[in-house]
């Protein structure tokens, strides 16, 4: 590989350097011999331009791309971004279990649900606890995965710990601690469809039966999260003042979305609540372990809400309408979870279920 000397069309003289990759020949043009020479120095010493550039991962290759597009639109010099970025990491470098301490301080003055609040503190402490001495902008996406991978968690739970740490990351990157967000381009495994877990008729009219028997008070969180799929921390926040005589409101400040919404009340659920009960409920989790035990019944996450959402599409036949009284944006997740779960004759068992 030698550099060649021609005139360009307006006669100045120009040096050529030819090299053959993958079979195609490519070739390069220098001003200077010197120039010229430094190009094909670094080719040979690092082999050569195919051989690194096929030891890429397809994502190296095209994060290589995007920081010379990126480069390039800032008029500057990759190896010169790389040098300053360099420079900065160094200024500006925090370990993980530093900027994770000073987030949760930055995020403790906002105005969070104390729950909120926890489930924070907890996913940033599992954080801490694999790369707390990692400097933040060393960690990469490759490591993520591989630590997903290591918790052997499921999708929906991998899913919830990103929800978390997405806008931790951000604000590090806002705060100069890294460049890129390391989950942006996270990979979560794919997971074979489930069912969720749901109620039968028979099930849900014998734990009511319990609760009437032995716990009358439990009788409205149990009531408003089978019959009108509140969720089990929207129901905690409610009282007598939310239900109304055709709906229940839920403010924003007790909507786990922090968006207003009024819940319509189905004519067994007037029923149920017209026989009183604690709102707001104390002591829920003993409570309702011994009336489950009583019912024989087994709880699974979201059972109430999954019961409510299925057997309100299957009778009123609304993806729309069964998506409104959920407070989704819309009624994809119905049709990718609960659609057909559950038969017409099925629905009008359920909402018959009465005092």
């Amino acid at each position: 590989m030698l550099a060649a000397k021609f005139c360009n069309y307006r006669g100045k003289p120009r040096w050529r350097v030819s090299v053959f990759i993958k079979g195609r020949r490519k070739q390069r043009y220098f001003k200077t011999l010197a120039q010229a020479n430094q190009w094909i120095q670094e080719l040979t010493s690092t082999g050569c331009v195919a051989s690194f550039w096929a030891a890429l991962s397809s994502q190296e290759q095209l994060d290589l791309v995007g920081a010379y597009r990126i480069a390039q639109q800032r008029s500057i010099c990759l190896l010169e971004a790389a040098l300053n970025y360099s420079a900065l990491s160094q200024q500006n470098a925090l370990t993980l279990a530093e900027a994770a301490s000073r987030y949760i301080r930055v995020r403790s003055e906002q105005n969070l649900r104390p729950l909120t609040l926890r489930q924070i503190r907890w996913k940033l402490k599992l954080l801490a606890e694999a790369f707390g001495e990692l400097p933040c902008h060393e960690l990469t996406t490759a490591m993520l995965e591989g630590w997903f991978a290591s918790r052997d968690w499921k999708r929906s739970t991998i899913e919830g710990v990103i929800a978390k740490l997405g806008p931790f990351f951000n604000w590090c990157k806002r705060e100069s601690y890294c460049i890129l967000n390391p989950l942006k381009y996270i990979i979560i495994p794919k997971e074979d469809e489930t069912k969720p877990s749901i109620f039968s008729p028979d099930q849900v009219a014998c734990l009511m039966a319990a609760a009437t028997s032995r716990d009358p008070g439990m009788i409205p969180y149990l009531a408003l999260g089978l019959f009108a799929g509140v969720r089990p921390l929207e129901i905690e926040r409610l009282t007598w003042d939310d239900v109304l005589d055709e709906y229940i409101e839920i403010t924003a400040a007790k909507a786990k979305t922090r968006q207003r919404r009024l819940v319509s009340l189905s004519d067994n659920l007037k029923e149920w609540l017209s026989l009183g009960g604690d709102l707001p409920l104390m002591n829920k989790r003993k409570r309702l372990a011994r009336l489950l035990k009583l019912a024989q019944l087994k709880w699974q996450p979201d059972v109430m809400r999954h019961s409510f959402a299925s057997y309100h599409l299957a009778f009123h036949q609304s993806a729309d309408k069964t998506a409104f009284e959920l407070g989704h944006r819309d009624s994809k997740m119905l049709f990718a979870h609960y659609r057909e779960l559950v038969t017409k004759e099925a629905a009008q068992s359920y909402w018959d279920i009465r005092p």
